[in-house]
């Protein structure tokens, strides 16, 4: 099968415990194999700021239920490589989760602006995003045809970056994502890296149903983690109690 430039943005709803009073921690923990760690509960954590001990109050999973908009826009994979990836997503989520496909035109960063909105209107209380692909642009060519200019490759997310971290945090939703390019894609990797989540670049595309399958399990195990400070602008750091843990986690402060 010929392959053709897809790419993947994915909406994922999940249930959110309440808002609270004290500051909270989006949390993500991986063992050293990139698995997520299953069943943390409060007695695997502790926090730090500064040298000295912050105390944690509750750890509280989020549900695995999901529902899934994929937004098209440039990834390079076959038709039956990606429906196999999305097989695996799917495979990681529960059986009352939801996977919706649809397609949108224009800038990538507008259009992941516009899903978190979307979200918001549909009144979400817990969105998340993953995206398969990137932006792409035409590169340069050494034809001289006046019908070969250049060949589209694979570019980083451009645009109004502000905007799209503004409203990541403001709703709450950490990014994720998988793109198959030998391009760094820093941009995106920092989105990513700044909202909770994670942006992997691959060189395979037969990589990318096993990337995708991960993503999917760490969304199912993913925590609140509620904290008792007098100063919400220290944030602590994570650790876990299980050794070579890799642990992410952010603000969570959604003001919508």
């Amino acid at each position: 099968m010929t392959p053709t430039r897809l790419g993947l943005l994915v909406v994922v709803l999940l249930a959110a415990a309440p808002a609270a009073a004290q500051p909270q921690l989006l949390v993500s923990a991986l063992d050293r194999t990139g698995a997520p760690l299953t069943d943390l509960t409060l007695d695997d954590v502790s926090l730090h700021h500064d040298g000295g001990p912050v105390e944690a109050v509750s750890l509280t999973p989020l549900p695995r239920t999901v529902q899934v908009v994929a937004v098209f826009e440039g990834l390079a994979v076959t038709q039956r490589q990606l429906n196999s990836a999305l097989a695996r997503l799917i495979s990681t989520l529960d059986a009352d989760s939801v996977v919706d496909m649809q397609s949108v035109d224009g800038p990538l960063d507008a259009a992941i602006v516009q899903a978190v909105q979307d979200l918001h209107d549909r009144g979400a209380p817990h969105p998340v995003v993953v995206m398969l692909g990137q932006a792409s642009e035409i590169g340069r060519s050494d034809f001289q045809s006046s019908q070969v200019r250049g060949r589209r490759q694979a570019a980083d997310l451009s645009g109004d970056l502000e905007g799209v971290r503004d409203a990541l945090a403001a709703h709450g939703t950490p990014l994720y994502g998988v793109s198959v390019t030998d391009r760094p894609l820093e941009n995106l990797t920092q989105l990513a890296s700044g909202s909770g989540g994670r942006f992997e670049v691959i060189a395979s595309p037969a990589d990318l149903a096993d990337t995708l399958a991960g993503i999917g399990a760490e969304l199912a195990r993913r925590y609140l983690l509620t904290y008792s400070a007098t100063d919400r602008d220290a944030v602590p750091v994570v650790r876990v109690s299980q050794a070579d843990a890799v642990v992410r986690s952010v603000p969570y402060r959604p003001t919508h």
